[in-house]
């Protein structure tokens, strides 16, 4: 089997749903909790932004700016939604913004940049604007880990075959690198934020909300 690339993955956001249980479920929340934050002549930014499909749903008139550097990335703007291709462990641009999605993106960077990822994102947050951080993380405690894991693989049989489920997390173990709850809490407080909860959770994959 070749190596496992996101970007050869034909359908990728019907690959996520299949992925990740309850995604679509995430997706409608964040739609929804986004309704509190919208504020006139402000950006929403996607990091990560993959497809863009999260942007392109948004029904809001507000400039919307996706980040990424994945082929999966639309070449050029549309939907009112404005593409730029960028790596995210350096310098990106956040300015004027009421919302900022990060759906399962962070857990790719650099460790070291990852701080760097949170500051950036709340200096260029408006007061009362929300950073939404999704990510896969991992248990401190070994038991519950193993069995999180395995009952996500559980889930993951009704989609893809054992050899395709093993493959993938040996691939993954070079590129995705996960936090712990509690890590990534201290990485929004040491940014500034105070306003933080967990909004979503299934398995190990957490929503997490933090308002500047």
């Amino acid at each position: 089997m070749k190596k496992f690339d996101f970007n050869t993955i034909i359908d990728f956001d019907s690959h996520i749903l299949k992925s990740i249980p309850n995604y679509d479920l995430l997706v409608e929340t964040i739609m929804s909790m986004s309704e509190y934050f919208i504020s006139k002549d402000a950006n929403i930014y996607d990091l990560g932004c993959s497809t863009g499909k999260l942007l392109k749903s948004i029904p809001y008139n507000n400039k919307k700016i996706g980040y990424d550097c994945a082929k999966l990335m639309p070449s050029e703007d549309g939907d009112g939604v404005t593409f730029t291709s960028i790596d995210l462990n350096g310098f990106f641009e956040i300015k004027n913004a009421c919302l900022v999605y990060s759906i399962f993106t962070m857990q790719f960077l650099n460790r070291e940049s990852r701080q760097n990822y949170c500051d950036l994102v709340y200096k260029g947050l408006n007061e009362g604007g929300a950073f939404v951080l999704c990510e896969k993380i991992y248990q401190q405690d070994g038991l519950l880990q193993e069995i999180l894991s395995f009952t996500h693989y559980d889930y993951k049989c009704n989609h893809f075959t054992e050899e395709e489920i093993i493959k993938k997390e040996r691939d993954l173990r070079y590129i995705m690198k996960p936090n712990t709850l509690q890590a990534n809490v201290q990485l929004l407080n040491i940014a500034g934020f105070t306003k933080i909860t967990t909004f979503w959770q299934s398995y190990n994959f957490v929503g997490l909300i933090a308002i500047k």
